[in-house]
């Protein structure tokens, strides 16, 4: 599928900005695994007999669907939703789709065609799942949203990281500045050694190092802190993230982490083409195959 320059830009974008998401997703079910596995409950003693056993209920859908808002978090500013990703977890199949709303993408809101990001400025995250819900035609499950400040906080929190740069990372617009070298880096500039897109290796290399930084900020928290500081970084991550996840469900995701890595994930751009329409840009998207877009498996739309 060949892309229009618009979609190009859209496409560079938001691969950025789906880093930040999964890192942050990642980072998350990391932590409460460890809330998990030192902070339990102790496991009710069963009746002697029982008449009627149940089953329990499993606690996903086969499939179900997360949707990941990003705030920019300026203040002064109405929030608007700068980053929208339908994330499609298959629990049967181990996978997990990224699929990218551009924030200009044209949607009935509130009986009048609109951006969709304007959906979080005007009822927040109700309103937006509400009108993704019904553009695309899909049930959401849950929510999960982070003001892009958050993971910086995160990780000046742990103390930083000590990792190699491996070349020269420059990007003026996007505030990435960084040398080569073995060195520590503060939160502001792990998340920009996360995001700069190097044209040469392209997205593979730079998904590895969204893996690395994972790895070393989960590894530090974990067997550096103490239980306390691990107790203060918990607390943190509530301040940074917002979403009905429940504490079993992100255990429950933390376990299927491994796998998705394993099997890979895919990420797409909802297809589509800009146009100006009442001398504003919006992002016209095209639905014609939507479900082959909606499909884990499908290559249709992929990044």
């Amino acid at each position: 599928m060949r892309l229009t320059r618009r979609s190009r830009y859209y496409l560079r974008r938001f691969s950025n900005l789906v880093d930040l998401m999964l890192v942050t997703l990642l980072i998350m079910v990391s932590i409460y695994t460890f809330y998990d596995h030192f902070f339990q409950l102790p496991t009710p003693v069963p009746p002697p007999a029982v008449i009627h056993p149940q089953v329990e209920k499993p606690l996903f859908h086969e499939q179900f669907k997360i949707l990941l808002l990003g705030l920019d978090g300026r203040e002064g500013l109405n929030d608007r939703s700068d980053t929208i990703i339908l994330a499609s977890i298959d629990t049967k199949l181990k996978k997990i789709q990224l699929l990218s709303i551009p924030r200009d993408t044209r949607v009935p809101l509130r009986g009048k065609l609109n951006k969709v990001n304007a959906a979080y400025a005007y009822g927040g995250v109700d309103l937006s799942r509400e009108t993704i819900s019904d553009f695309l035609g899909v049930s959401i499950d849950r929510h999960i949203i982070i003001k892009f400040p958050g993971l910086i906080k995160l990780v000046d929190l742990a103390g930083g990281l000590t990792l190699t740069v491996p070349y020269r990372m420059y990007n003026l617009p996007e505030g990435i500045d960084l040398y080569p070298g073995y060195q520590h880096l503060d939160g502001k500039d792990v998340l920009a050694y996360t995001r700069f897109r190097n044209e040469k290796y392209g997205d593979l290399e730079r998904a590895k190092r969204q893996q690395e930084v994972i790895q070393l900020l989960v590894k530090k928290i974990l067997k550096e802190n103490s239980v306390p500081e691990m107790l203060e970084f918990v607390q943190a991550a509530n301040r940074e993230i917002e979403t009905d996840l429940s504490l079993r469900e992100m255990v429950a995701l933390a376990r299927l982490t491994p796998s998705f890595l394993e099997n890979g994930v895919v990420s797409k751009i909802l297809p589509g083409k800009s146009a100006i329409i009442d001398r504003l840009w919006f992002y016209e998207a095209d639905l014609t195959n939507l479900t082959e877009v909606l499909t884990i498996d499908s290559p249709e739309a992929c990044i």
